[in-house]
C-alpha cells in the first residue's frame, strides 16, 4: 500500500514539473512575442517621427528661403534666410545695420543666427524713382560688432537714447555697393546651403545639412537633422519639382516602417 502511493505521488510530481515546464515555454513565448510587437511599435514610432521632422525642416527651409536647384532627388541647394532688416548706414564696401534688441520698441533687424563670411545679403533698390525695385545680391567677407560714430543712432531716430551703447553688425562685402543703395534700402540676409540623405555609419542614412559658399561648389562637413530614413533605393528622401511648375513635392520615409510623409512646397 505503502508503495502504491509513493508511486502515486511520484507520478504527480512528475506530471506538476511536466506542467510547470509547459507553462514556461509558454511564458517565455508569449514574453518574447510582445517584447517583439513592443520593438515593432517603437521602431514604427521612431520612423513615424523622423518621417514627420524631415518634411518640417524641409518645407519651412524652403517655404521661407529661395530653392536653387534640386540635386537628383535626394539633395536640394536652398538660400536659408537667416536675418531680415534695413540698412542705417552705408559705406562704399559695407552696410551698418541697427540693434537686433532694443531697450523700447521693435527692432529694425530680426535675426534668427548671427551673419558670417560667405553669407548672402540681398538688397532692395530701384536704379531711379521711377524704375521697379530689384534685389541685387552682395557676398558678405566679414562681419564685426561695432557702435558706429554720429550716425545709426539716437541722433537719426534709429535708437533711442537708451540703446546708445548697443552694438551694431558691420557687414564689411566682398564687392563695392553701387550709389543705388540708400540708407533705409530693406535687405535680407541668407545662408547657403544643402539638405541632403546621407549615410551616416551603423547602416542608417539620415537628413543632412550643409553649409556652402555662394557657388555651391564647395560645402562643409554635413550635420544631421533628422533620421534615421530609409537608403536612397528606397526612398527615404525625395524632393521632385511639380509638374505645374509652382513648386516642390516632398516625400520622406523612415527606416524600417512602411508609411510614407509627404507635403507640397508652392513658392
Amino acid at each position: 500500500m505503502l508503495r502504491a502511493q509513493q508511486g502515486y505521488l511520484l507520478a504527480e510530481a512528475l506530471c506538476a514539473l511536466a506542467l510547470a515546464g509547459a507553462l514556461a515555454v509558454v511564458a517565455a513565448t508569449a514574453l518574447t512575442g510582445a517584447q517583439r510587437a513592443s520593438r515593432a511599435a517603437e521602431l514604427r514610432e521612431r520612423a513615424g517621427r523622423a518621417e514627420r521632422e524631415t518634411i518640417a525642416v524641409l518645407r519651412g527651409a524652403m517655404e521661407q528661403g529661395q530653392v536653387i536647384a534640386v540635386r537628383g532627388d535626394t539633395a536640394v541647394d536652398v538660400d536659408l534666410t537667416i536675418a531680415y532688416g534695413v540698412a542705417c548706414g552705408v559705406e562704399p564696401n559695407a552696410l551698418w545695420l541697427p540693434p537686433t534688441r532694443v531697450v523700447a520698441g521693435t527692432p529694425l533687424v530680426a535675426a534668427l543666427q548671427s551673419p558670417g563670411p560667405d553669407d548672402v545679403v540681398a538688397i532692395r533698390v530701384a536704379a531711379s524713382p521711377t524704375s521697379a525695385p530689384s534685389w541685387q545680391e552682395f557676398v558678405i567677407d566679414s562681419v564685426r560688432s561695432a557702435i558706429p560714430a554720429g550716425f545709426c543712432d539716437a541722433s537719426d531716430g534709429w535708437t533711442s537714447a537708451a540703446d546708445a551703447a548697443t552694438p551694431r553688425w558691420r557687414l564689411t562685402l566682398r564687392d563695392a555697393l553701387g550709389p543705388e543703395v540708400e540708407v533705409r534700402a530693406t535687405l535680407r540676409i541668407a545662408r547657403p546651403g544643402r539638405f541632403t540623405l546621407y549615410h551616416a555609419g551603423r547602416g542608417e542614412w539620415m537628413l543632412g545639412w550643409r553649409r556652402c559658399a555662394p557657388d555651391y561648389f564647395v560645402c562643409g562637413v554635413v550635420q544631421p537633422i533628422a533620421g534615421p530614413l530609409r537608403t536612397p533605393a528606397a526612398g527615404g528622401l525625395r524632393v521632385r519639382a511639380r509638374a505645374t511648375g509652382d513648386g516642390w513635392d516632398l516625400e520622406a520615409r523612415g527606416a524600417g516602417a512602411d508609411g510614407v510623409a509627404k507635403a507640397t512646397v508652392f513658392q
